[in-house]
């Protein structure tokens, strides 16, 4: 239940074509993870200290796409969340 709840405020704030596209793409948040850790790292913080669902859409804007998938898929997938366990990088 939780886990669709959090899918429908991503997919409001990000819209559905683009939570589908990250989903299909984990390969893309992979390469975030390993290559660019402390982008990342900035990214999932950003959103975090936000509270309104328009400022995370407004956030979720200016995101670079591969950043934004990495963040999608660090909170939706299970294999990328493990990913980002397995690497330390745990600021969820």
């Amino acid at each position: 239940m939780l886990h669709r709840q959090l899918r429908n405020a991503l997919e409001d704030i990000f819209g559905v074509p683009f939570i589908s596209e990250a989903l299909d793409n984990p390969q893309v948040a992979q390469n975030i993870l390993y290559e660019r850790p402390d982008e990342f790292k900035s990214t999932v913080r950003g959103f975090q200290r936000l509270n309104y669902q328009d400022e995370h859409a407004s956030y979720a804007a200016g995101l670079e796409r591969d950043l934004g998938i990495a963040l999608i898929c660090a909170l939706l997938d299970s294999n990328t969340r493990e990913l980002v366990s397995d690497l330390g990088l745990n600021y969820l």
